[in-house]
């Protein structure tokens, strides 16, 4: 059995060369090649890691998996080279590399999250959808939210990356906002600044992490929990799912293939429905 790193290596770069060339359809323009490789290299990312994860989720570490995609990506960049013969070529294409791969990896992560949790929530009649998909719900008249809750200022505002929808008898109903990080680190203090009024507004806030390796600071967990002495005296989110490198800690939640956040939406779905003004900052789901 090949080990994680040889799949993911393989799997990227057979899914990369196949959707390149579909997407390119034979063109040579310089702007066609940039937007097939946009794509195709999505497309990679994330039927790999949704492949590499079904396949290894139990004997490994969801972030390494994600990192050994970084990797491979880099490598069809720049190509296999020697640490110890670095040139300008070989520096400003990993430099490139690692630009595309801020740029993409964090969209691909969302789009996971997405497609990894759909058929689970489809029995509590929820779905998570990304920004742009519930823009289009709302243009199409779908969404059935009372206009005092303006989910078309929340979703312009692109502060949340994932929103949360329960059907009530046809009608969608958005119940909660999502921020979705590879890292705890990424803009994890400007993301606590939108939460937070979201709460207050009686939306159900929480956050999903990759690689929660910074939660066990204490920064980060007042960001989370509260209980901050000068900052963050008060909870940053309803909960953070961390699928690697985390313990649960109160409102932490470590959650490898996102149970626990598919519970808890239940939750907050029922507590949004029948008793919205409870919903508020200091809600906690009691499923655990």
């Amino acid at each position: 059995m090949m080990t994680y790193k040889e799949y993911t290596d393989q799997k990227y770069n057979e899914i990369f060369n196949e959707k390149y060339e579909f997407l390119l359809q034979g063109r040579n323009s310089k702007s066609a090649k940039i937007a097939a490789e946009r794509r195709a290299q999505h497309m990679a990312m994330l039927v790999t890691f949704e492949s590499a994860y079904e396949k290894y989720a139990d004997s490994e570490n969801a972030a390494d998996i994600w990192y050994s995609i970084y990797s491979a990506h880099l490598i069809r960049k720049v190509g296999k080279f020697d640490s110890s013969k670095l040139n300008e070529e070989v520096i400003d294409g990993i430099i490139s590399g690692a630009q595309s791969w801020r740029k993409c990896s964090g969209h691909v992560f969302e789009h996971f999250v997405v497609n990894y949790t759909k058929d689970r929530l489809k029995k509590y009649n929820i779905m998570f959808v990304l920004e742009k998909d519930l823009t289009t719900l709302i243009h199409k008249g779908k969404i059935k939210n009372d206009k005092i809750d303006d989910i078309e200022t929340t979703v312009r505002s692109q502060d949340f990356d994932v929103y949360s929808l329960v059907d009530v008898n046809g009608n969608l109903l958005v119940f909660g906002c999502i921020q979705v990080k590879t890292s705890i680190r990424d803009r994890v203090g400007r993301d606590i600044s939108f939460s937070s009024p979201i709460m207050e507004r009686h939306f159900w806030a929480p956050a999903v992490v990759l690689d929660g390796t910074y939660l066990s600071m204490p920064k980060f967990k007042s960001m989370v929990n509260g209980g901050g002495k000068n900052k963050y005296k008060e909870n940053g989110w309803h909960g953070m799912y961390a699928m690697s490198n985390a313990e649960t800690d109160d409102r932490i939640y470590f959650d490898n293939k996102l149970e626990l956040l598919i519970e808890h939406a239940q939750e907050a779905a029922m507590k949004f429905l029948s008793a919205r003004q409870r919903l508020d900052h200091y809600w906690k789901a009691s499923t655990e």
